[in-house]
């Protein structure tokens, strides 16, 4: 139902809930979170979308919009919002379309969904024809056309997003915009046929990317450089990488015994659900997705983490360094709030697990005098109580003993994170770095006294996200990759 002639839509709340923080309140593309976000949400208020069915030059569908805040913009910032209920994922669509909006000289507000209406300028959808088969032929003509257009100027010969001008490109508003990796396979429109047929066509509005339709290219030779776009994917990036649990549960078992090693091939007995990530800042060596399992005996619970990571880094010992880490955060309440760690209506609770703590776990802590050796120094002051004041603190960064290397912490939203005290972490686990994967187990008894701990009951959904950290790529905060909400359920 379009409720814009009636004013206000009724997704307000929803929107400042979940999108205001990228978007800005009055969608105008500079809320809070932007700070933390490369390429910069979109500003609804200038009519233009990157992702549409419809014409380069008019608006998206309903439909558009609905596709696009159901499955997100993968390899970007823009999550899928898909556990959200349809209902209200249509209140969204709706809200959004209200602030697509302008103010004239005169001071009105001037909607432009509104004024295409009065018009008569009805959304329609380009038709698409039917998705020919691969051949060589099709191929060789897809990457004469990837050429001939230009394509490999921005893209790159190969689809790397290393063309010559990929590093002058800016979007509308003056800001870098860097192109697609296509090696990477992730789309921000899809992945699909059809999907590529309709960015080739109808372009990608307030970017770089221009549309080619009617006139520039015939259907055929469109779906010639969709096939051959299709081929630059790489081929050990699976379609699965990107593609979330069907109903969005993650299934622990009962079970007799937990295994204490993530490295345990008593692992494999027990389904994976694989975890799409996107990375809120561009990565050249972005990490699909997280592989996690899930097991409990009635008293603890065990998540398995598994993450492909070439290089593995430990603790930050120097200014250039940065460790891997990996996270889960759960909601506090029954509801899926703000992915941004939670609001103030709903705090959520943070497992994070660091390769730092790890090696202080499983040897010496690393320091300067271990990083630099044959480093001449006068003297450290260390051992001395009066320049120990962080841990004189409670800061667990600075405590010279660990319990354990994953930090039990709270949020009520973007920049609230807070370590729980020491004597409240009570949250285990380890990690193996193994043949370019992590491999992290963490693990928690479901009954805690905590009033900050989150309550795991057998058969109850709890709601969790995940974040991965590369040191390599110097994650760190918020520069990081995040999955969307789904949910964790103890089977009894």
């Amino acid at each position: 139902m379009d409720s814009l002639a009636s004013g206000q839509p009724p997704g307000k709340a929803l929107y400042e809930a979940h999108c205001a923080a990228c978007h800005g309140v009055n969608g105008d593309g500079a809320g809070p979170a932007t700070v933390w976000l490369f390429p910069r949400p979109r500003n609804f208020n200038s009519g233009l979308f990157k992702v549409q069915s419809t014409p380069a030059g008019s608006l998206p569908t309903d439909e558009d919009l609905m596709q696009t805040i159901t499955r997100g913009m993968p390899g970007s910032s823009m999550p899928s919002f898909a556990y959200l209920p349809e209902a209200q994922r249509s209140e969204l669509v709706q809200q959004v379309k209200w602030l697509t909006a302008t103010v004239d000289a005169g001071g009105k507000r001037i909607n432009k969904f509104d004024a295409a209406r009065a018009r008569g300028e009805l959304p329609r959808s380009v038709v698409v024809p039917p998705e020919p088969g691969v051949t060589v032929e099709a191929l060789t003509r897809g990457r004469e056309l990837f050429t001939k257009l230009a394509c490999n100027t921005c893209h790159g010969d190969t689809g790397a997003g290393d063309g010559p001008a990929a590093a002058t490109l800016k979007d509308n508003w003056g800001l870098p915009l860097p192109p697609r990796d296509i090696n990477s396979g992730a789309f921000r429109g899809g992945h699909t046929g059809r999907d590529l047929y309709l960015r080739i066509n109808n372009g990608m509005a307030g970017t770089p990317m221009p549309p080619f339709g009617e006139g520039l290219l015939t259907p055929g030779d469109r779906w010639a450089v969709v096939l051959f776009v299709q081929s630059l994917r790489r081929k050990d990036v699976e379609i699965n990488d990107m593609l979330p649990p069907p109903d969005g549960h993650i299934h622990a078992p009962r079970i007799k015994k937990l295994p204490a090693d993530p490295t345990d091939p008593v692992w494999e007995q027990w389904d994976t659900a694989r975890i799409p990530v996107n990375p809120l800042w561009p990565e050249p060596n972005t990490i699909p997705a997280i592989a996690v399992r899930a097991v409990h005996d009635g008293k603890r619970v065990a998540i398995l983490l598994q993450w492909r990571d070439a290089i593995a880094n430990g603790a930050p010992i120097r200014v250039e360094d940065f460790q891997d880490a990996v996270a889960l955060q759960f909601s506090m309440t029954d509801a899926t709030p703000f992915l941004g760690m939670g609001d103030a209506n709903n705090p959520v609770n943070i497992w994070m697990w660091k390769a730092g703590w790890q090696q202080a776990m499983d040897g010496p802590r690393p320091d300067v005098d271990t990083v630099h050796p044959s480093l001449h120094v006068d003297k450290y002051f260390e051992t001395r109580a009066l320049y120990r004041t962080a841990e004189a603190a409670g800061n667990l960064q600075a405590s010279p003993t660990l319990k354990s290397p994953v930090e039990d912490a709270n949020a009520r939203g973007l920049g609230s994170f807070k370590s729980q005290s020491a004597t409240s972490q009570n949250v285990g686990g380890k990690g193996i770095w193994r043949d370019g994967f992590w491999n992290v187990i963490v693990t928690r008894e479901l009954k805690s006294r905590d009033a900050d701990d989150v309550k795991l009951a057998l058969g109850k959904p709890v709601p969790v996200a995940f974040a991965v950290w590369d040191g390599q790529q110097r994650d760190r905060n918020g520069r990081k990759e995040i999955s969307n909400w789904h949910k964790l359920v103890l089977d009894p």
